[in-house]
């Protein structure tokens, strides 16, 4: 449980922030509205490029240490890039942009799993004012095709074992006019000598000379989307959200701000930010992972990059670069748990974990104390896709070692709780949470009215979690009102596949909730109402195992019913299913 915190002699009151005699915050009521404010000394929004921005960070540490390397491959250690060789493949990712005629306002896709390419094509792009739009080489053919579609994507850069996906998702789309392809399964081996038509390979790409003298795109820091990745939203399909230049860039700004001064520093005063790597192996499609990849950047890390989730590279990594700080999700918490093969490892570098994703029981922590000895800390955090990533985090004030608490707000970020009529709510009170931030989205991509029913006209994001904020201005995640199913890390959408089944010819209505999972954390489990009487759940498995990611599969189970309960606007009665199961 977090306590309140140093910060230069103030503490907040219900007039603002005023001297402290004791040196220490204190906390209270925000504003008549019942308003909170972080208590954090604000931080300068961004008003620069992002992809200009990170060039020139990539420029500085890599003058400062010209061998300091920006990434090493988990897999194959003997494989890494020094920021200054990060800064000329940048370069030659814009370069190539530009030769090929992708402008200011276009989109590119990438479809690749973790690896330092994946900035590449981010900083090249964003420098250009080009978007880029990310989706998971787990994806089918019919997600791929449909993300290409809604996102309007010109070009795709995709790893080798997704090609013959996304060449026939492109196909489908009609958008995508070129076809980039990585061989980044196995860094050791080429690609293939004949490629089909059209389908450029990386190395052509990084081989594009750099054009010193090209014009500078001017880019509208507040409305141009650097990012737009998807979001499993719970009103239909993924949707994209829009984030600009200014949200996301002034999000790690916060972000790196935050560990510095309030983190790192008092976990160990003689904390070296550069000399610590930090281990990048959550999705990089996901905004969780694209934004430690660049905040492991701007604090000057050097990145140790997991091409995909192996628990042995995992263990070894943390052993061979003594790990001292993870960010992870609870399902790999359980595996440092619970997994025997940890024993084979030396993991006693381990000393703090930043858990987020989805909220981590109390004695689930207790148990990871206890297996792992040297940890002497577990966090957790709270945010969202359309706040550019994070929303809290912990300040680290006391010796409890487990955070009962997803921390408070980060700095310039504002909240409020209302009830079900809208009435803003004191601190205490469980309600809804509203966010409001430069960090925010600016909305859903080509959705207006599902912008209007997330952001209303005072600029606060409505997020659907149930939330409760102390008189300390600490914040309690409760329920997720928005019922998205966290399935190892990843997020399901209910409403995706039940979309999904009611395609089914078979099937006349459909519920989906998540049900505990051994391994997975969460599972979807379906409700089904069935036209013919004669269809299996042997069927039902096959069918939607065609259509999307392994992820999301009914691992939960398959329950046909009469009827699905609903409220009189038509709303699927969730609570009711999920208790049926808890009683069955």
């Amino acid at each position: 449980m977090l306590r309140c915190f140093r910060l230069v002699g103030f503490h907040r009151s219900t007039s603002g922030i005023t001297k402290c005699s004791n040196n220490r915050l204190k906390y209270s009521v925000t504003t008549k509205r019942s308003i909170h404010k972080s208590p954090l000394e604000p931080v300068p929004i961004e008003t620069q490029n992002f992809g200009i921005r990170m060039l020139e960070t990539l420029w500085k540490h890599g003058r400062a240490d010209p061998k300091k390397k920006a990434f090493i491959c988990a897999e194959n250690p003997n494989i890494s890039l020094t920021y200054r060789q990060a800064f000329t493949r940048c370069q030659s990712v814009a370069a190539f942009f530009e030769s090929q005629g992708l402008r200011h306002g276009d989109v590119a896709c990438i479809v690749l799993p973790n690896s330092w390419e994946f900035f590449e094509i981010l900083v090249g792009a964003s420098s250009r004012g080009i978007g880029v739009t990310t989706a998971s080489m787990l994806y089918t053919e019919y997600e791929l095709s449909r993300q290409f579609v809604d996102s309007k994507a010109k070009i795709v850069f995709c790893g080798d074992k997704a090609l013959d996906r996304v060449m026939k998702a492109a196909k489908t789309a009609k958008t995508i006019e070129k076809i980039v392809v990585l061989q980044v399964s196995d860094r050791e081996q080429d690609l293939p000598k004949g490629l089909p038509d059209g389908v450029i390979r990386y190395n052509k790409v990084i081989e594009t000379m750099p054009n010193l003298n090209s014009a500078t795109v001017k880019v509208d820091v507040k409305k141009d989307i650097v990012i737009l990745p998807y979001s499993s939203g719970t009103t239909g399909p993924p949707k994209g959200v829009m984030l600009s230049h200014q949200a996301f860039s002034t999000m790690l700004s916060v972000f790196t701000t935050h560990y510095s001064k309030y983190v790192y520093p008092r976990l160990d005063p003689n904390w070296q930010i550069q000399k610590e790597p930090m281990l990048l192996f959550n999705p990089m499609y996901h905004i969780y992972g694209i934004g430690l990849l660049c905040v492991s950047i701007i604090m000057g890390q050097t990145g140790v990059v997991m091409n995909h989730f192996d628990k042995h590279v995992f263990y070894r990594s943390i052993q061979d670069y003594k790990i001292r700080h993870l960010f992870i999700v609870p399902p790999i918490l359980v595996h440092l748990v619970n997994d025997p093969a940890v024993d084979e490892y030396d993991v006693s570098s381990l000393e703090f974990v930043l858990t987020g994703g989805a909220p981590t029981g109390v004695d689930f922590c207790k148990k990871a104390i206890k297996r792992l000895p040297n940890l002497k800390r577990i966090d957790q955090g709270y945010g969202m896709t359309e706040c550019s990533c994070w929303c809290t985090q912990p300040v680290i004030e006391d010796s409890n070692p487990i955070a009962e608490t997803v921390g408070t707000l980060m700095a310039n970020y504002e909240a409020k709780i209302i009830d079900s009529n809208g009435n803003e709510l004191p601190p205490g009170e469980p309600g809804e949470l509203l966010i409001r931030s430069p960090t925010l989205m600016t909305g859903y991509f080509a959705q207006p009215k599902a912008t209007a029913d997330s952001l209303d006209s005072e600029g606060w994001f409505h997020t659907g979690d149930l939330i409760r904020i102390d008189e300390k201005q600490r914040l309690f995640v409760l329920d997720r009102m928005k019922e998205l199913i966290k399935v190892k890390g990843y997020q399901v959408a209910p409403a995706e596949l039940e979309d999904l089944l009611l395609s089914h010819h078979d099937i006349s209505d459909a519920a989906v909730v998540g049900v505990p999972h051994e391994k997975n954390g969460e599972a979807p489990y379906a409700f089904i109402v069935r036209k013919n009487p004669l269809l299996t759940e042997t069927q039902i498995h096959e069918f939607v195992k065609e259509k999307v990611a392994y992820y999301k599969q009914l691992n939960g189970g398959i329950q046909f019913v009469d009827s699905i309960p609903k409220s009189p606007s038509g709303k699927i009665l969730r609570r009711i299913l999920r208790d049926s199961l808890r009683n069955k």
